[in-house]
C-alpha cells in the first residue's frame, strides 16, 4: 500500500466519522500526512478523523504530531473567521452601493462542513449583478488597473485576502456549453441573490448559491481548474458535502439535475468525480446524479494526486511558474493534450477560448 492509497483511506474515515482501527492508520507517518493535507488544503478535514484516535495504542500521533497538527488547524480556524467577517463586509458594502451581490465557493461552502471552521478557506468570490460593461466600470473608479478576464475582475485586497468580483460566475471553453451556462446563470440570477444565510459564528448574513445551482457552479468550477490548472481534495470534498446536502432530494429532483449537468456539456467530469467521490470517499450511490465514469475518474484521481489544490504543486509544471506569455501559452497547450483524448470538448475548444479571450481583455482593458 503506498502512502497516498494510506492517508486517502484514512480521509475515507475521517469524512465517514467511522470508528477508526489499528489496521486504518498502519504505516502513516503524522508529519508527512500533514504535507500531504496542506498541499491540498483539507488539513481540517483530517483533523476530524484525528482527535477520534485516543482509542488506539498503535501508531496514533505523539504528543508532537498532536501540537503540530493543532497549530495548522488553529491558523485554518483564526482564519476562518477573519474571512467570514471580511466577506460580509464585502457584501453589505455593494448592497450599499445598490449592487446586489452573492458569495461564491467560501466560506458559503464551508456552511455544508460538520465544523465550518475547519474547511480551508481560499479567496474571496463575490457575484455582482449587472455585467461586465457595469462591474468593470464601477471597480475601477477605485482600482483604474484593475486587471479583469472573460468571467472576474480583480479588486482589493483587505488584510491580505484577494477579492474576486465575478460578473459571470465561471465559463466554458466550447462555444455552445459556454451560451447554455450563461443562460442557466442568467436564469437563477435572481434567486441566488435572495438566498440570505447567516455565516457560522457572529460574522453575519449574506447571499450564497442555492443547492441546485450550486451543483452547477461547483462542478463547472472544478472542471475549469482540471482543464487550465489543476484542481485537489478540497473542491472534491465540497462537491462530496454538497451531495450529502442533497440527501432529502427525491430521485425525480436528482435525476432532473442530471438532465441539466448533461445539456450544459459536464457529463464527463461529473462522471468521473461521482467515481472518485464513490471508490475513494464511500459516498453512497443513491446520492449520486450522474453515471460513474472509471476510466476518466482515474484520470482526474491522478490529477488530484498529482498536483494539489489547484495543480500548485504539480512536478510537472512548477517549471512554468511562467515568467512569460510564451511559456504560459505553451504549458496551455500541452495540457490541453493531455487531457483532449478524455475531455475533448473543452480541450479541443480551449485554445480559440484563448485566442477570443486575449481580444476581449483588449476590448475592456
Amino acid at each position: 500500500m503506498t502512502d497516498v492509497t494510506r492517508y486517502l483511506h484514512f480521509l475515507k474515515c475521517c469524512l465517514n466519522g467511522q470508528h477508526v482501527s489499528e489496521e486504518d492508520i498502519a504505516g502513516i507517518n503524522w508529519h508527512d500526512l500533514l504535507s500531504f493535507a496542506k498541499k491540498q488544503a483539507i488539513a481540517g478535514v483530517f483533523w476530524q478523523g484525528i482527535q477520534q484516535l485516543g482509542h488506539l495504542r498503535s501508531n496514533k500521533p505523539t504528543d508532537d504530531d498532536v501540537m503540530e497538527w493543532m497549530a495548522a488547524t488553529i491558523r485554518i480556524s483564526r482564519q476562518n473567521k477573519k474571512v467570514s467577517e471580511k466577506c460580509v463586509w464585502v457584501y453589505n458594502n455593494f448592497n450599499h452601493e445598490g449592487f446586489r451581490s452573492c458569495l461564491l465557493k467560501g466560506q458559503g461552502v464551508a456552511l455544508l462542513y460538520p465544523d465550518p471552521t475547519l474547511r480551508h478557506s481560499g479567496d474571496i468570490d463575490i457575484w455582482v449583478e449587472g455585467g461586465a460593461e457595469k462591474v468593470i466600470p464601477y471597480i475601477r473608479q477605485f482600482k483604474p488597473k484593475a486587471k479583469a478576464c472573460y468571467h472576474h475582475i480583480d479588486f482589493m485586497r483587505v488584510e491580505k485576502i484577494p477579492i474576486e468580483v465575478h460578473y459571470r460566475p465561471s465559463w466554458m471553453s466550447c462555444p455552445w456549453y459556454n451560451r447554455r451556462l450563461q443562460q442557466y446563470f442568467a436564469e437563477q440570477a435572481d434567486e441566488q441573490f435572495k438566498h440570505v444565510v447567516s455565516l457560522h459564528g457572529e460574522a453575519g448574513s449574506l447571499a450564497v448559491p442555492t443547492w441546485e445551482f450550486n451543483m452547477v457552479f461547483l462542478l463547472s468550477h472544478i472542471y475549469n481548474h482540471l482543464l487550465h490548472e489543476g484542481i485537489g481534495f478540497r473542491q472534491v470534498i465540497d462537491y462530496y458535502y454538497l451531495l450529502r446536502q442533497g440527501a432529502g432530494k427525491s430521485i425525480a429532483e436528482r435525476q432532473a439535475m442530471g438532465d441539466t449537468l448533461r445539456h450544459l456539456g459536464m457529463r464527463k467530469i461529473g462522471g468521473a468525480l461521482m467515481w472518485v467521490l464513490g471508490e475513494y470517499l464511500s459516498l453512497d450511490s443513491s446520492l449520486m446524479v450522474l453515471p460513474i465514469d472509471a476510466k476518466r475518474g482515474k484520470v482526474l484521481l491522478h490529477e488530484m494526486v498529482s498536483g494539489g489544490n489547484f495543480g500548485r504543486h504539480d512536478e510537472r509544471t512548477l517549471s512554468g511558474k511562467y515568467d512569460s506569455a510564451v511559456a504560459n501559452n505553451t504549458q496551455r497547450l500541452w495540457r490541453d493534450l493531455r487531457m483532449v483524448r478524455h475531455f475533448p470538448s473543452e480541450s479541443l475548444w480551449e485554445p480559440f477560448f484563448r485566442i477570443y479571450h486575449f481580444f476581449w481583455r483588449k476590448r475592456h482593458s
